[in-house]
């Protein structure tokens, strides 16, 4: 026990463990200020359980994926510590967000109907040379850590991404929904299988929509989307052209 806490306490003189949404100084182990983890967390009842978003746009737009669990709001104010912590961790700054979105999504999986009936947990790929540069992909650490929380197998070996000529959050929805094509599925079996999916923010949806039913094209019989944060419910105009056919793309 020492010598984990030294170990700890000289990692943290080296490499300071810091909050992703305030950079204030941490203790070994911590993952957020007891502050912004106040303001990060969303009331579970507070989005809609089948979308995900905080205002449902089911009725206009159902989803591919079965149900939906988010943490936290995505408002895009750069001051919010929700988009500050998604910032950090998509430029490769600061990791703790992945571990603290993985472990609530678990808690809310818990608390939900289908606790203990999930078969493997998988993310949103993202291209191998983007992953290279990247050091990781932000998806992956949310949905390693869920998979740890949950003791359910992480899969990697499913979904795979072609390269585009522009990352996703640089589009409009349209642009989202006709970008998703890069994505692609590998020739597995997933029948009947139950399958968490996650990504880091929730959007348009049309990403979770892709990746959902090309799963489902393999047999899977219920996906749920797992995503640290979910935007507000975009306008109809916005969400034209989401729920596109599914065009099956091989490695």
């Amino acid at each position: 026990m020492h010598l984990t806490i030294m170990r700890n306490s000289l990692l943290n003189l080296i490499l300071p463990n810091r909050c992703p949404g305030c950079d204030t100084f941490l203790h070994p182990g911590e993952l957020l200020c007891p502050a912004c983890e106040e303001q990060i967390l969303i009331p579970h009842d507070d989005y809609c359980h089948t979308c995900g978003k905080l205002r449902c746009h089911c009725k206009s737009h159902p989803p591919v994926y079965d149900m939906a669990l988010v943490c936290a709001r995505y408002t895009g104010d750069p001051e919010d510590p929700t988009v500050r912590a998604i910032w950090e961790l998509k430029n490769s700054l600061n990791t703790n967000f992945a571990e603290f979105a993985g472990r609530i999504l678990a808690e809310r999986i818990r608390y939900s109907l289908d606790y203990g009936s999930y078969d493997c947990v998988t993310a949103v790929p993202m291209h191998r040379t983007k992953q290279r540069m990247r050091g990781y992909n932000q998806a992956a650490l949310i949905g390693r850590a869920l998979a740890g929380a949950l003791s359910v197998p992480y899969r990697d070996d499913l979904l795979f991404k072609q390269k585009s000529k522009k990352a996703q959050h640089h589009l409009n929805a349209a642009e989202r929904a006709a970008n998703v094509s890069s994505f692609g599925v590998r020739d597995v079996s997933l029948d009947g299988m139950r399958i968490l999916l996650c990504d880091d923010v929730l959007t348009t949806g049309s990403t979770m929509n892709r990746c959902a039913a090309l799963l489902k094209s393999r047999g899977a019989c219920f996906v749920t989307a797992a995503a640290a944060a979910s935007t507000d419910r975009k306008r109809p105009d916005e969400l034209s052209g989401l729920n596109t056919p599914v065009k099956e793309e091989t490695p």
